[in-house]
């Protein structure tokens, strides 16, 4: 379904509204080399992979086109010239809205509010079903993204890609839980795809593990679980609902105010 499109294995999968509170870039040692992201969740890349709907198509003077592609969280902006002639063609006469498949260099703008454009690549018309997968397998990306993150701030380590965005972004608690709540609404859009469904965790049986494998001889502190529930893609809200059944069915019990451990 996705074949075709170039360089796929190296392409990096984010959401429209993650992208768009993306402001940090990587130094790159060519100067005629497209910026480097990197997000929120530390997504880190140059080029990238995205589904939506095609919404709207402006020409704009000089011989270039901006074009508006919706998901679930947000609007991707692409821009191209009459340089990219298939591309430019074919955004000239799309009839909107109508479902896409695009790959696209990122760029930032030069404006003062310095937006991440995309720069297609290639791009074809596409089904709702590929719109779909492509909702699906952003999904499980980004929440793997975000465990390495919660990882990191927990154990105040992690690689330099992480590191950069925690610091930029002040990447906390709340931030995690904001992007786990998008990854929710993307997947809420999204129908089941053969193969391919993946479901939010069940934070029942979650938390009993990180419970058990995080607990010292005063249990955890709940403002800690909260932090690993987050990489896990479990909200706050969750937590608060699941530990305190817990506590009332005698699974576990307080040590201490602020504090929960198994009996």
């Amino acid at each position: 379904m996705l074949g075709g499109i170039p360089g796929l294995t190296t392409l990096t999968r984010i959401y429209a509204g993650e992208l768009s509170q993306s402001t940090l870039q990587k130094d790159t040692a060519l100067k005629q080399s497209p910026p480097i992201i990197i997000s929120p969740s530390g997504a880190c890349g140059s080029c990238l992979l995205l589904a939506g709907a095609l919404t709207r198509v402006e020409k704009l003077p000089g011989e270039f086109i901006k074009a508006w592609v919706s998901d679930p969280t947000g609007t991707f902006n692409l821009s191209t010239s009459r340089q990219d002639e298939e591309i430019y063609t074919f955004l000239e006469h799309a009839d909107t809205p109508v479902f896409i498949l695009c790959t696209g260099e990122l760029q930032v703008s030069r404006n003062s509010k310095k937006e991440v454009i995309i720069r297609p690549l290639a791009i074809r018309t596409a089904d709702r079903l590929t719109r779909d997968t492509w909702i699906i397998r952003t999904a499980e990306e980004t929440l793997k993204r975000l465990e390495i993150m919660e990882c990191a701030i927990r154990e105040r380590n992690g690689n330099e890609v992480t590191q950069k965005a925690i610091s930029h972004y002040h990447v906390d608690t709340s931030i995690i839980r904001s992007l786990v709540v998008m990854v929710e609404e993307a997947l809420s859009k999204a129908n089941h795809v053969p193969g391919g469904e993946i479901k939010l965790p069940e934070p029942r049986e979650i938390l009993l593990e990180l419970i058990k494998a995080n607990s010292g001889p005063k249990g955890i502190n709940i403002s800690e679980l909260l932090l690993l529930a987050a990489g896990k893609g479990i909200r706050e809200d969750q937590v608060i609902h699941t530990v305190r059944q817990l506590v009332e069915e005698d699974e576990c019990y307080q040590p201490a105010a602020g504090a929960v451990k198994l009996l």
